[in-house]
């Protein structure tokens, strides 16, 4: 088949769930002999056409900088819109596109113009109006975001699920309700998020009392609480060490509040790193935690896992779903970092019981969230819209 992906992040800005999945979907489709074309976000320093790995990658628009968070600004979205739909008629012309795959808000627009007599899946992570949180005001506060955003963000969510793509895919059954809350009429698939469990297995020394965070530095990833909860975590274990891998726009504010509490020895914000460096970070670690307050899925529990690592997540789903609580991890109340200093500490002052728990999580993820079976079922749902 040949499918052309419209995604506004992708190789090498890969730091959230999404653009991770779609990377990690095109290698594998290649793989299996499928032609795979993407028309993504430009970006500094990158080029507007380059093959990696089998993937004919074309980059478009205003071009974005390497920092961790999403598509800033109403200009540098439009861009996208109109000049991804202009050379996606261009391939699909000149290819003789099979299958048109779009991931989340603008880029299914520019997609469905492209789509006409192609079948055109649109994949929805996350749904962030049904939120309890006010996502899109909180959203809009920040630096370089339109305050227009509190409202056309609502607007555009609303939009895409009156969209008339061929079906909806999603990640997560919490997720696919979500979707449906918006008044979705159209044929929804779960297919999760899944990972090469094998490139986890990277030589390194543990060290002692070591936690890891990784992804975007952002509000709704709460990740105040975990810096809390090392306020207290030191008192206890004063050598305790937290690494923060990602960037985005509360770095700032992040680091003046660790400097507050007198935190510099402790905690580390390392910034964007690579994957080698990555799965070298988790490794070292006694455990990876996940606070936060919305995800699609939580892609990064399921690296935590692969890496043999009990993971802590907060009590929203899908993060509780991927948990199996005091089998593989806990499941922690996202406002509580006593309870989060508790469970660190348990597992830094008990090996048995980390090495136990991430046992347990490396076993699920190979049973059940293995990216290769898993690509699979998205090559059959393409078959299945042909």
């Amino acid at each position: 088949m040949k499918i052309l992906y419209f995604t506004q992040l992708f190789y090498p800005a890969v730091f959230g769930g999404g653009e991770y999945i779609f990377y990690h979907w095109a290698r594998e489709l290649v793989k299996k002999g499928h032609q795979v074309f993407v028309i993504t976000q430009s970006l500094q320093g990158q080029k507007s056409h380059e093959t990696v790995d089998g993937i004919n990658i074309f980059r478009v628009g205003t071009p974005l900088n390497l920092s961790g968070t999403l598509p800033v600004g109403i200009f540098a979205n439009l861009s996208y819109l109109i000049k991804s739909y202009l050379l996606g008629k261009k391939i699909i012309k000149e290819n003789k596109i099979d299958i048109i795959h779009s991931n989340t808000y603008i880029p299914v627009i520019s997609a469905q113009w492209c789509a006409k007599k192609i079948p055109h899946i649109a994949t929805i992570h996350d749904v962030y109006h049904t939120s309890k949180n006010d996502f899109w005001k909180t959203w809009s506060k920040q630096k370089q975001i339109s305050n227009l955003t509190k409202f056309l963000g609502p607007l555009v969510e609303k939009k895409i699920a009156k969209t008339n793509v061929t079906l909806f895919h999603t990640v997560s059954n919490q997720s696919k309700d979500d979707i449906e809350s918006l008044g979705v009429r159209k044929k929804i698939k779960v297919i999760p998020n899944g990972i090469d469990p094998t490139i986890y297995d990277v030589a390194t020394e543990q060290k002692k009392f070591q936690a890891i965070y990784v992804g975007r530095l952002i509000f709704y990833k709460n990740i105040d609480v975990i810096i809390d909860a090392f306020d207290i975590v030191t008192k206890k274990i004063p050598s305790s060490k937290l690494v923060i891998a990602g960037d985005g726009p509360m770095r700032d504010q992040l680091v003046k509040k660790i400097n507050k509490l007198n935190l510099q020895n402790n905690i580390s914000l390392v910034g964007n790193v690579t994957d080698e460096q990555k799965f070298k970070l988790i490794k070292e670690s006694t455990v990876l935690l996940n606070p936060s307050l919305i995800e699609g899925f939580g892609i990064v529990v399921l690296e935590g896992f692969a890496a043999g690592r009990p993971v802590i997540v907060s009590d929203s789903k899908p993060l509780s779903e991927l948990v199996n609580n005091s089998v593989d991890g806990f499941i922690l109340k996202h406002d509580d970092p006593d309870l989060w200093a508790q469970k660190i500490i348990q597992l830094f002052s008990d090996d048995l019981m980390a090495k136990k728990m991430g046992e347990a999580g490396k076993h699920k993820v190979i049973e059940n969230y293995s990216i290769s079976p898993l690509v699979n079922q998205l090559v059959d749902l393409y078959k299945s819209v042909l």
